[in-house]
């Protein structure tokens, strides 16, 4: 066979199933199901726990049981223990492999963002090979996630599947930036870096920017396209953000910006309190979500 023809022989057997394991993640332990379109065709996703695929199919079962689980176990000292994750499987085969899991997963990620962990893809090539999932981060953080996957939720990683699509993933490299900056493993640094992020990029002045101007760029423009400064979309953010600085003792959005900028936080960290620090945490992860969905907004409306 001439090596064009071995491509092309390739190329029309490249069917394949996905599963994608997520590791420090809420889940009901309640089996669901999504639909997702790509290149034309339904991709049916079943997401569940190991505890509730003990019954699955062929050739799920082996694939899940004898292959991830039972060889996932055997070298899992650095990374999460399958038997702990939630599987995303896809019951429907697809082609352009590539494209489809490196899209998912950074869906995924940006949805369910670190502390929680996104495995790459485990593959399965009907009458061919399996190859198992892997993590390119360790399971080094201690932070128990409060991200919670179900019906509701994944509805978003749904939206920016479609999105991103439309898009040819033309701005996949800026929103791997922000799943970095996410994780850091250091939430101080996370938190300055979303900030400086958030200045930055929505600054609209030839001039030195102004934080809290950027951040109602963001959010009016974005995040809430079309509402202003005072409607409840908004305020309820803004709100959240000042009450947060005020647990910490900021009493405006650059104070806190600050804070972390100059080195200030190296004279306070030490006596701030445990409901000091949940304040941190917590913007942190409204910082990561509103900013997240307001590139996503941003990348939508982008020609």
């Amino acid at each position: 066979m001439k090596p064009r023809d071995v491509m092309q022989h390739f190329m029309k057997n490249d069917t394949r199933y996905g599963i994608w394991l997520i590791d420090n993640i809420n889940f009901s332990g309640k089996n669901f199901t999504k639909t997702i379109e790509f290149e034309g065709n339904k991709i049916e996703l079943l997401i569940a726990n190991y505890e509730n695929l003990k019954n699955i199919e062929e050739p799920f079962y082996d694939w899940i049981h004898n292959k991830i689980v039972n060889m996932g176990m055997l070298y899992s000292m650095n990374n999460p223990k399958p038997i702990n994750s939630v599987f995303i499987i896809t019951k429907t085969p697809y082609t352009n492999g590539n494209e489809f899991n490196n899209l998912i997963k950074l869906c995924l990620k940006l949805v369910y963002y670190p502390p929680t962990l996104v495995s790459n893809a485990s593959e399965y090539f009907p009458e061919k090979t399996i190859t198992l999932p892997t993590w390119n981060e360790w399971k080094n953080s201690k932070l128990i996630s409060k991200s919670i996957i179900n019906e509701e939720s994944f509805e978003l990683v749904i939206d920016y599947f479609n999105i991103l699509i439309s898009k040819k993933l033309k701005f996949h490299y800026t929103l791997e930036q922000i799943y970095k900056i996410a994780n850091i493993n250091d939430t101080l640094l996370e938190l300055l870096s979303l900030w400086a992020f958030i200045e930055g990029f929505w600054n609209e002045n030839k001039g030195d920017s102004k934080l809290d101007q950027s951040l109602m760029n963001m959010l009016t423009t974005n995040f809430a396209p079309g509402k202003k400064k005072r409607d409840n979309e908004v305020r309820v953010i803004t709100q959240q953000i000042l009450e947060q600085n005020n647990k910490i003792g900021a009493r405006n959005y650059s104070e806190l910006r600050n804070i972390l900028a100059h080195g200030e936080f190296l004279k306070l960290e030490h006596s701030w309190s445990s409901e000091q620090w949940e304040a941190i945490q917590e913007q942190r992860n409204l910082l990561l979500e509103v900013l997240t969905k307001s590139l996503i907004d941003y990348i939508k409306n982008v020609a």
